[in-house]
């Protein structure tokens, strides 16, 4: 999978990015459309949205950036089950995509579905992205798609999670906790840890062997990984989703949060980290790991392929811990979003392929292309480490553990906002409390 960067900092791969001007979803049935409205039409009709497939002839233009092979795929296998449908894609490269989807999508000629990336929720004002809530009823969506609120927005755009839905995902991401099997076997630890406490212990006597506990890369804010992780363990999810999707009063910097920095900051001081690790990027992180360097990683699913090729057998990986043991997996992720153009003449077969990604058809096709199937128990079985990343999937899904990056979403700066801050928090520069007032700063500062 890609990992150049894109104007976020930290290094989730492109495609996955969702936004970062707030955006993120939760399957809200606002004002319900009638399929294949005009944007004069689509907010104030009322009733039910059908969900039969039209049968005439029809072209659905595609707008998207993803490089992998799953938007292809599934615009394939959803034309072979219905062959008068058929797509016209226009695939862009990632940094023409961004600079011009929002153009894109307010043209009289824009495409039908798009690709959903960072700030295309300026586009909800403009009522230039569909809302699809009552296709959303219809279906079922809320119970065949997870994450959907991270494509959830105001009228204004400003605010996720809440509001009408625009979209749904076709493949997502997730993080975890990658391990080299050889050396916990030689160290004596046995996986997986049912706490942090129990994870930290690992950490301790990995370095007391003389070996990198935790594998990691913040020269451009890589250890939001481990901290985006920690947050979704220690904070409640209502709370989390709140501030990362930029609700008004939202709050990061009450205990949980602090319990979460506080671990992440005595993992750097105690020696467990990758040493001098703000000069280390979270790419050559990932290829050092993959080359036998340390013990734990923590990262997301599309650096899977990566470490299996590097580690092989010795590849593992499971769901990182809860703060206690019991506890339910929690974790973060994002994923490839797909949204329909309020200007469609087609929204009921546009509705239709978003339906299609949900189906048990589809999960192969999204599993091959390295993401994760909203399908979670459609998802081809593997051996190795990929088995490992599909099984976690599922308990992740199971718990409706799924928390959204802290920087996607809760203003336009907060990417550079928190590189830097983890650069200053890993370097002793601020304290656990100086680094989430100024996080909170950023916040207040765009949601006054």
């Amino acid at each position: 999978m890609s990992h150049s960067r894109s104007h976020f900092p930290t290094q989730l791969p492109r495609r996955v990015f969702l936004a970062a001007a707030g955006t993120t979803l939760l399957a809200a049935c606002g004002s319900s459309l009638t399929p294949g409205a005009t944007s004069s039409a689509r907010s104030g009709a009322s009733g039910p949205a059908a969900t039969t497939v039209p049968t005439e002839k029809i072209t659905l233009v595609v707008a998207d950036a993803d490089d992998t092979t799953m938007t292809p795929g599934l615009l394939a296998a959803f034309h072979a089950k219905h062959p008068n449908i058929t797509f016209k894609r226009q695939y862009t490269g990632w940094d023409d995509y961004l600079k011009s989807i929002n153009t894109t999508m307010s043209a009289d000629s824009a495409p039908d579905i798009a690709q959903f990336v960072s700030g295309m929720n300026n586009l909800v004002k403009g009522r230039l992205l569909l809302d699809v809530g009552a296709y959303s009823t219809a279906y079922g969506w809320s119970g065949k798609f997870p994450g959907l609120d991270q494509i959830t927005f105001t009228a204004d755009g400003r605010t996720t999670g809440t509001g009408a839905l625009y979209g749904v995902p076709g493949g997502l991401s997730f993080e975890g906790v990658y391990y080299n099997k050889a050396k916990v076997k030689k160290l004596g630890i046995t996986v997986p840890p049912a706490s942090v406490a129990e994870l930290e212990a690992m950490f301790a006597k990995a370095k007391a062997a003389g070996e990198t506990a935790l594998v990691a890369g913040n020269l451009d804010g890589g250890l939001n990984h481990p901290f985006n992780v920690l947050l979704s363990v220690y904070m409640k999810p209502a709370d989390r989703e709140a501030w990362a999707f930029g609700h008004q009063g939202a709050k990061i910097t009450g205990a949980e949060a602090v319990a979460a920095t506080a671990t992440l900051k005595r993992w750097v001081d105690q020696g467990y980290v990758t040493p001098k690790v703000n000069g280390v990027s979270d790419n050559d992180a990932t290829a050092a790991f993959a080359k036998g360097t340390g013990v734990f990683r923590i990262s997301g699913n599309w650096a899977a392929a990566a470490v299996a090729k590097g580690l092989g057998d010795n590849a593992g990986m499971f769901n990182a811990p809860p703060a206690d043991k019991g506890g339910t997996a929690h974790t973060t992720g994002a994923g490839v979003y797909y949204c329909v153009s309020g200007n469609t003449r087609n929204a009921a077969a546009a509705a239709a392929f978003l339906d299609f990604c949900a189906s048990a058809e589809a999960a192969p096709i999204i599993a091959k292309s390295g993401f994760m199937a909203p399908a979670a128990s459609s998802m081809p079985q593997q051996s190795g480490l990929l088995g490992d990343v599909g099984t976690n999937w599922q308990g992740v899904v199971k718990a409706a553990g799924l928390e959204p990056f802290l920087q996607n979403a809760s203003t336009p700066t907060m990417p550079d906002t928190l590189t830097t801050q983890l650069q200053l928090l890993a370097g002793g520069k601020v304290g656990v409390e100086r680094f989430l007032a100024n996080l909170q700063s950023d916040f207040d500062q765009y949601h006054h």
